[in-house]
């Protein structure tokens, strides 16, 4: 099942990749180019951990910092992303890939609908023995009524999780109407 979820999770990730390196063909060629370069990295990182369930909080890192690459490249001026890690936490362990999908979601459902853009912040920061991973948009955040729908990238997050951590694990959403959409991550801190 869990082998599943990560499966799901990939394909689903490249598709979104391509559509962003498509939409910028017409607009910045030498950006699509870029892109497809910084989609290869990005990919051929992914292989290599690919076999790991989880990695170091440096390693993710630096997966994430390829995908954003590529956002900003599409995105430009409109996409800020800041990430603060505590010193202590980046040898800490977390799921293979727990950040990307997450913020690929803040970008795509907060962020791209506003005509100014907007902030992504990525946290992860350590609480005694817990492990504590955020990342917040202030983008369009839930409709009139509060609501949202969970789609493959949470929901196979909080599956994953699930199955990796059972009831050592939490995952929460908070959003409302303007005001952007935060997902908080608590795992046990490990390294």
């Amino acid at each position: 099942q869990f082998e599943s979820l990560k499966q799901q999770l990939q394909p689903h990730f490249l598709f979104n990749a391509l559509n962003a390196i498509t939409a910028l063909i017409p607009i910045d060629p030498r950006a699509a180019e870029r892109a497809v370069h910084g989609l290869g990295e990005l990919l051929r990182l992914s292989l290599d951990a690919g076999a790991e369930h989880e990695v170091r909080v440096e390693r993710e890192l630096e997966l994430l910092g390829h995908y954003v690459d590529m956002q900003r490249l599409r995105f430009q001026e409109r996409l800020t992303v800041r990430i603060h890690v505590d010193p202590d936490v980046k040898t800490a362990i977390v799921p293979n890939l727990v950040l990307q999908p997450l913020v690929e979601n803040a970008i795509r459902h907060g962020i791209q609908p506003r005509a100014a853009g907007g902030t992504v912040d990525v946290k992860a920061v350590r609480d005694g023995a817990v492990l504590r991973l955020t990342v917040a948009d202030d983008g369009i955040g839930a409709s009139l009524d509060g609501s949202y729908r969970e789609g493959i990238g949470l929901g196979n997050t909080r599956a994953r999780l699930r199955h990796m951590y059972g009831d050592h694990q939490r995952l929460t959403v908070s959003t409302a109407p303007g005001a952007g959409f935060t997902v908080d991550i608590e795992l046990p801190y490990r390294t």
